[in-house]
């Protein structure tokens, strides 16, 4: 079997039917489909349940509410695919997605694919995978023109860190994600994509825009109930390491585990009286592992990191608050 597709799910009833349906539909046949049931409290379970009892494509698995990184873990240790794609319940992707994979991956025989995306309802949103150019990357050429900027260059450019939007091969992707702490429930998917990115001996890029990207109207911030934790930046940082060589990727890691402390940042603000989040914020970063971070990262000629990274420094939440209003 060629392809294992896992999706884990989680009060998504309004839109799984459609990600399904687009994954069933496929003009290429030769895979598997994993809904992974995280304990969903709607009808989530009972509509995964209803597809397996009509395609014996479909594996379904009930377990208790873990998050995305227990849900995709529980998924790939089943999987038997030769390689896995991960597909986000509010998601969908195009007719012919698989069977434009298949197609390459029949010619180069590499260790992760890479495509494009829309975003729908809106399309405005430009897919991070066009600054790089079409074709397959060995080793040597991985690190000449990817490497630089996988994470987070100085410029912000970066390669695009989700999970899904890839096809990885199963031996490399189910070691790094059987690896990764259930803990870490934000950014998780970008440590297995990055560090699987490093490991990987080839890759191929495409500019095909096979996955379908659902946007809502608020950013992930605006949306949140609770603040985000303040722990979550230095976790993945320290999973980034345990991969990846710190002279070669540190800058690197500093950017973006900065770029996160903002976002962390914005929520605390967006979810708490003004007066607290104030202090929590100050409080935070005057701490020693935060300034170490905030010290090492630089921006070149990416004015809105560089604005945002002058708050951190200067601890200037007043700034902070006004950015807050407008993403």
């Amino acid at each position: 079997m060629l392809f294992s597709v896992i999706v884990p799910i989680y009060k998504v009833e309004k839109y799984l039917r459609e990600c399904i349906d687009s994954i069933l539909s496929q003009s290429f046949s030769d895979f598997e489909l994993i809904l992974v049931d995280d304990g969903s409290p709607d009808s989530c379970p009972f509509i995964c349940d209803e597809y397996a009892k009509k395609d014996t494509r479909v594996k379904v698995v009930h377990k208790e509410n873990g998050g995305a990184t227990s849900s995709r873990k529980m998924g790939t240790e089943i999987a038997t695919g030769d390689y896995i794609f991960y597909v986000d319940s509010d998601d969908r992707i195009k007719p012919n997605t698989l069977q434009t994979v298949a197609e390459i991956l029949l010619k180069q025989s590499c260790d992760i694919v890479c495509f494009g995306y829309e975003t729908f309802p809106n399309r405005a949103k430009k897919a991070e995978i066009e600054i790089y150019s079409v074709g397959e990357y060995d080793k040597k050429q991985m690190k000449e023109c990817i490497f630089p900027s996988l994470i987070t260059a100085e410029d912000g450019k970066r390669f695009p860190p989700s999970i899904w939007g890839k096809a990885f091969k199963r031996e490399l992707v189910t070691a790094i994600q059987s690896d990764l702490s259930d803990d870490i429930v934000i950014g998780e998917d970008s440590c297995v994509a990055y560090v699987c990115m490093y490991l990987a001996d080839s890759i191929y890029i495409t500019h095909d825009k096979l996955y379908l990207y659902r946007v809502e109207n608020e950013s992930l911030t605006r949306q949140c109930k609770k603040a985000f934790s303040w722990d979550e930046p230095l976790r993945r940082a320290k999973f980034y390491l345990k991969y990846m060589p710190q002279e070669q990727f540190g800058d690197q890691i500093a950017r973006i585990t900065a770029h996160s402390f903002f976002n962390v940042a914005v929520s605390v603000i967006n979810t708490k009286r003004y007066k607290d989040a104030k202090k929590e914020i100050k409080q935070k970063l005057s701490e020693n592992n935060v300034n170490e971070v905030l010290k090492q990262a630089r921006f070149k000629s990416n004015y809105k990191e560089k604005i945002a990274l002058f708050c951190l420094r200067h601890k200037n939440t007043f700034l902070m608050k006004l950015i807050a209003k407008v993403i």
